[in-house]
């Protein structure tokens, strides 16, 4: 299976940037997506007086789900407050990767794709570059910390970077470095040249060291 990686990232960075998203974690609130109604179940349910577990086949849609053809132009995403937390930020994401990669079908490529998406939104891989750059170390637990991510969602981060490494390149990704430039500048100054070249070199030779 061929996947277009880079498409997938410049749909998340542009996601990033039409919300003027300036820092991590990203708060719940701020995931959005144009016309698109985002709504807990609890609420949902209250509105239209339909049992949740009605709207959740028997609770097994547990966590969220897209669901479109209720009305004309109208799509919701229907998520469980009571999950609410860095794999339900996750699952948001998922769901809105489904939309805008334009995907028409649930299968095995699709579902890759939408993760894709979810990890280049929650913790982009070019602020993850700026942040390495400036001397800091990448691992596991520096992830769950900066990006709020689960340690799930972190270790699958951490097993893509040091399969990839930074090797790629994006067209927003200035862009995106702008946005967050005064988050990275406050929450991440930039250490000692010595600290950097030092590290950076050991981070390139020795990925397997992250852990």
């Amino acid at each position: 299976m061929r996947f277009d990686w880079a498409k997938i990232t410049s749909l998340a960075y542009l996601t990033l940037l039409e919300l003027d998203i300036h820092e991590f974690p990203i708060p719940a609130k701020k995931i959005r997506c144009k016309d698109v109604i985002i709504s807990s179940y609890q609420k949902y349910a209250k509105i239209t007086g339909l049992p949740i577990e009605k709207l959740t086949l028997g609770h097994e849609l547990e966590d969220a789900f897209l669901l479109k053809g209720l009305r004309p132009d109208v799509t919701l995403i229907l998520y469980n407050k009571e999950k609410y937390g860095p794999r339900m930020k996750h699952t948001l994401w998922h769901e809105i990767g489904h939309i805008k990669c334009g995907h028409k079908k649930h299968s095995e490529r699709e579902e890759i794709e939408a993760h894709f998406f979810a990890a280049q939104a929650n913790a982009p891989n070019i602020l993850i570059k700026a942040i390495s750059q400036r001397g800091y170390s990448i691992n596991v637990p520096f992830l769950v910390e900066c990006f709020g991510l689960s340690k799930e969602a972190a270790e699958k981060k951490m097993e893509y970077l040091q399969k990839y490494s930074f090797n790629h390149c994006n067209e927003y990704d200035d862009l995106v470095q702008l946005q967050f430039a005064q988050y990275l500048n406050q929450k991440y100054p930039t250490k000692t040249n010595h600290y950097y070249d030092d590290y950076f070199e050991d981070m390139e030779k020795e990925r397997q060291g992250w852990y």
